[in-house]
């Protein structure tokens, strides 16, 4: 009967020494398990190292082509045409002083060689008495004479050098005949229209044996050589051209990027556009290729250099927080600083030197970034693995060498 209890005794401690040592156990498994959770957590980030350099800013804008020189040419002279090239239909290329109207001016040079010939007159008149007044003097005006000549034009009259020269001139009507003279020939010149520039003409037609009117308009001429761009820049970036410099412009076409053209700063407005709050500066380009993508009209992009700048970094503007912070790694931790903006170019921005040298920039967007909280790069997560992986494979070595 002892025994038996005895026994039953035994088994009972024995039940609850295993309870014990399993209660143990299973403790001693969830403190392992709440330190793994408490372990801090290490999060991955992409870096780039900051250099700091010298930049040359680019500014950007669009804008539309214009002609340099457009001009509205009208009659000066009424009469019949004797000739219009091409009947004076829009698309007609001119070249510089190359005729493009002939109006009928056979009545205008009967009454200028009328004139002439009075003039000539008139001069001849006074040769007598100065050449027996004063030798010098008739011989300045006989050579004047003798250069007169009906089918030309009249030449500058010779310098007055005494009063009394002054008197007999004047007292033969000569100042009189001789503007008389030049005016009707600058008549006679009005019925020939000449190009001033090489340009294109658009114009509604005239044709020969027609008849225009003085003041009729006759065409409009635009230059499609030279060119000029009005470009619309925000005050931030119109204070990023260096006006004083030689900033070079690229002209890029729309349609094509691939094609450009060069042009150079001319000009800019110095008055605010109310309601786009900007500020125009103008340039200036030509097409001598008269590439159809830049003709006036076109709308194009454009590139302008700005100021060079000393001692700064471009950096990612997505980087950039709200209050102008970054995000760096420092030895492992998160680190925090601010920066001074002095730019944006496109995606990125440009900084001035506030930080040092080959800081590294974190460019992934953390989600409740804590300043000192423990990160790691790519390239150390990258390096971690690969040296788990030789240590993994040189240990299946030694137990194949021990088996």
């Amino acid at each position: 009967m002892k025994k038996s209890l005895y026994l039953k005794v035994a088994i009972v401690v024995i039940i609850v020494a295993f309870g014990a040592s399993g209660m143990m156990l299973l403790s001693s498994g969830n403190k392992e398990s709440n330190k793994k959770e408490l372990e801090p957590e290490v999060r991955t980030v992409k870096v780039e190292n900051v250099h700091f350099s010298e930049v040359n800013l680019l500014v950007s804008g669009n804008g539309v082509i214009e002609s340099q020189r457009s001009l509205s040419v009208v009659a000066e002279v009424s009469g019949k045409v004797d000739y219009s090239k091409n009947g004076l239909k829009t698309g007609t290329f001119v070249s510089k002083d190359e005729v493009v109207i002939e109006i009928d001016k056979r009545e205008a040079e009967n009454s200028l060689f009328s004139m002439r010939s009075d003039f000539i007159n008139n001069v001849a008149s006074i040769l007598p008495d100065l050449k027996v007044e004063d030798a010098e003097v008739y011989e300045k005006w006989h050579t004047y004479f003798t250069s007169l000549d009906i089918n030309n034009t009249v030449p500058e009259l010779p310098e007055i050098s005494t009063s009394q020269e002054k008197i007999k001139i004047s007292s033969k009507n000569i100042y009189t005949k001789f503007y008389s003279v030049k005016n009707q020939e600058i008549l006679v010149s009005k019925h020939t229209v000449k190009a001033p520039f090489s340009g294109y003409i658009k114009s509604e037609g005239i044709f020969a044996d027609g008849y225009i009117n003085r003041g009729q308009q006759l065409f409009e001429l635009e230059d499609v050589n030279h060119l000029e761009i009005a470009v619309p820049l925000l005050v931030q970036d119109y204070n990023l051209v260096d006006f004083n410099g030689s900033s070079s412009v690229s002209i890029y076409s729309e349609d094509n990027e691939n094609v450009k053209l060069s042009g150079r700063l001319v000009r800019r407005d110095t008055k605010l556009e109310r309601n786009s709050q900007s500020l125009n500066v103008y340039v200036q380009f030509t097409n001598n290729h008269l590439l159809s993508t830049f003709y006036p009209g076109n709308y194009v992009h454009v590139d302008i250099t700005g100021r060079k700048l000393e001692e700064v970094a471009e950096i990612p503007r997505h980087v950039i927080g709200n209050d102008n912070e970054i995000y760096t790694n420092e030895d492992g931790k998160l680190g925090r600083e601010i920066v001074d903006i002095l730019a944006f170019q496109g995606q990125n921005a440009i900084v001035a030197k506030t930080f040092p040298e080959n800081t590294q920039l974190v460019t992934t967007i953390l989600q409740k970034p804590l300043v000192g909280m423990n990160i790691q790069t790519t390239e150390d997560l990258a390096k971690s693995k690969m040296q788990d992986k030789v240590e993994k494979e040189m240990e299946e070595g030694s137990l194949a060498v021990a088996k």
